[in-house]
């Protein structure tokens, strides 16, 4: 077994191999050590007599998703080695096989995602005057790259990877020198991973993992120069995306957002083991499109976080956000994080917000409606990675039984974003038959446990249950009849996993025990016997149980997939009702806050009357005295602004920024 261990930690260098053992996952020799001091469990060894023991520790397997979400905070690569072979079906050593690697970028578990927040994998390439860059939310689906050109290529992308946040960066091996120093006054380095199980292949990174992480720094991932192959990047994308060439994507031209854009994918799939069939598209984006924020402006403006260290309410974010979706909350972050330059989408949204703003009936009924709408992106995630449980499809049903009344409430739509959401909004309802029609509505939470299949659903399954559900009436019926036969009236029928189905008399009875009765053990004050009607019996129950249980496996399997073939729609649904979730909540804002439609023009000034700064009005405990401000680009480019300390000079400047 210690053999079978090594060889699958050499096949995954730089990760905590978690390795399936029964009930437990268990970790050995340095991953031991290492899983012992950061999960603070107990650490002992193995062969302790022998001079040289091999340090252990273990978690139970029903509990290890939380001991590895806590390793993945830290910034370790989790390895998960499954048995993958059936234990009651074989003597020798079981096969076991690595099944998934959790990254801190390709994290997709519940356990590790704030509903509010995205996860990034980010890959960056560099050439002699252009530079690229891919940003992938595994959990979602959200796949972006860009790319610059010129002089300044690299600084660009650099401040475009930032804003970002990613939690891992994907880069060349041959450019290391230059992505740490950019990055290295908030990152830490930790090993690579291979890109596949074969130990024969080259692993991506060479090395040594140095285990102090920080969960808020990216993590560097160095991949072999050969990975980032232009013709191999642009196959691998156009095989996920089921196109002959990328240029409906606009990235005909972009040989680093297509080198970027394959590496992140390839990376994504191999590490989970799957084809990520949620990865539906990639798109390709100007950094001219929006306003890059440096991380600077970020925290100095309080957008998402406070300098002070206070909690959410003190940042620009924390007013706003009044979503009441996981997605939505998503959206308004990105928004915020990347503003539009594009006067037209701009002006669509506040058009929106505008509709919203003017009608209490009908925002307070969507975000009604809303409030009961699971993260259908993040489902969907999950779905097309094999992980989605029974109660996930129960909440995405749900979920979907939304939509009808959404799209009602839209139908008398004025702006033109409402009505194209609208028209996107698929109410899916043959995936809401399936999953009612399959799934109960109450399935437990782990799918072994059984009963997440629907009764009707299948003559067989039926059947099996009622086998398994008359066990106790019929064991009785046949103890009762036992004992009148034999005479005995403490014989029992008793049932344990060692021994299965048996009959037991006291040692007192056992002369009356009647001839066809077959002794099975000795007891000290009682003998166990079986009959061959109980033998029977035990073969139809045991093998019931076991049965239902492969059979409502298979059939979940299928209806998972069958669901997972509409991933499409259930992204285009989502994305609608992520939008609508923010521009509700904008309007609810709004309306709150006595803020004010602005007019936007192609000009170059701008003016401000009774301006506020939303974030110290909300949380400064006293009312805010507006101000006014005027400026242009030819008589009144610059302020001089004066006053004493504390008097609000820089808030002036903060809020007009903000505004």
């Amino acid at each position: 077994m210690l053999r079978q261990y090594q060889e699958l930690k050499q096949q995954y260098p730089g990760t905590i191999l978690f390795f399936r053992l029964g009930d437990f996952y268990e970790l050995f020799f340095e991953d031991a050590v290492t899983g012992a001091r950061e999960l603070q469990i107990t650490l002992t060894a193995r062969h302790k007599e022998s001079g040289a023991p091999v340090p252990m520790c273990g978690v139970p397997h029903h509990s290890g998703a939380g001991y590895i979400a806590r390793l993945i905070r830290k910034g370790y690569r989790v390895a998960i080695c499954e048995q993958t072979e059936d234990a009651s079906k074989t003597k020798k050593l079981l096969r076991r096989e690595v099944v998934r690697v959790i990254t801190p970028g390709t994290a997709v578990d519940p356990q590790l995602l704030d509903a509010g927040e995205s996860v990034y994998l980010a890959a960056v390439c560099v050439g002699t005057d252009r530079a690229g860059a891919s940003f992938l939310d595994l959990s979602t689906g959200e796949f972006r790259t860009t790319a610059a050109r010129g002089e300044e290529a690299w600084e660009s992308i650099q401040a475009e990877i930032e804003s970002y946040a990613p939690r891992e960066i994907l880069f060349p091996a041959s450019l290391s020198e230059l992505v740490r120093d950019a990055f290295e006054s908030h990152t830490r380095e930790h090993a690579a991973l291979p890109l596949s199980g074969d130990s024969q292949s080259a692993p991506i990174a060479r090395i040594s993992p140095a285990h102090t992480p920080a969960f808020t720094a990216p993590t560097l991932t160095p991949v072999d120069d050969w990975m980032w192959d232009e013709e191999m990047c642009a196959k691998l994308l156009c095989e996920q995306f089921g196109v002959r060439s990328l240029e409906a994507y606009g990235l005909s031209e972009q040989i680093e957002a297509v080198r970027a854009a394959g590496v992140c994918l390839r990376y994504a799939r191999e590490t989970q083991r799957a084809a990520a069939a949620h990865v539906t598209d990639v798109i390709y984006t100007e950094t001219q499109d929006h306003l890059v924020l440096d991380p600077v402006t970020v925290r100095n403006l309080e957008l998402v976080e406070s300098q002070s260290g206070a909690d959410r309410s003190h940042t620009l974010l924390g007013v706003l956000d009044a979503t009441v979706t996981g997605m939505g909350a998503r959206l308004l972050r990105a928004w915020l994080l990347h503003p539009t330059l594009r006067r037209g989408e701009a002006e669509a949204r506040l058009a929106a917000v505008e509709e919203f703003h003017s009608s209490q009936m009908k925002r307070d009924k969507l975000r009604s409606c809303l409030r009961h709408v699971a993260d259908l992106e993040r489902l969907t995630g999950r779905l097309n990675m094999n992980t989605a449980t029974p109660r996930d499809l129960l909440a995405l049903r749900r979920s979907l039984e939304q939509t009808p009344a959404i799209k009602q409430s839209l139908s008398d739509a004025t702006s033109s974003l409402l009505q194209i959401l609208s028209e996107n909004l698929d109410t899916l309802e043959d995936v809401c038959q399936l999953i009612a029609r399959g799934i109960s509505d109450d399935p437990p939470m782990n799918l072994a446990d059984g009963g997440a299949i629907r009764d009707g659903f299948s003559t067989e399954l039926d059947d099996l249950r009622s086998i398994s559900r008359d066990a106790k009436s019929f064991i009785a019926r046949i103890e009762t009849k036992e004992r009148a036969r034999s005479g005995i009236a403490s014989l029992r029928i008793k049932f344990n996993n060692v021994s299965g189905y048996f009959i037991e008399v006291s040692r007192a009875s056992v002369s009356r025990v009647p001839a066809d009765y077959e002794r099975r053990q000795t007891l000290v004050n009682a003998e166990r016997y079986t009959t061959p009607e109980l033998k029977d019996y035990e073969h139809r129950v045991l093998g019931a149980e076991e049965r239902l249980i492969e059979l409502e496996k298979n059939f979940f399997s299928e209806i998972r997939t069958e669901i997972a073939a509409q991933t499409k729609r259930l992204q285009a649904t989502a994305r609608s009702l992520a939008s609508i979730d923010c521009l509700t909540a904008l309007a609810e804002t709004a309306v709150r806050r006595r803020y004010t439609r602005p007019v936007l023009h192609d000009g170059d000034e701008v003016e401000i009357k009774a301006g506020r700064h939303p974030v110290i009005e909300a949380t400064g405990g006293r009312s805010f005295i507006p101000n006014d401000l005027y400026m242009n680009n030819s008589t009144d480019r610059l302020l001089v602004i004066t006053g004493p300390n504390m008097g609000g000079k820089s808030t002036v400047m903060r809020q007009t920024a903000l505004i």
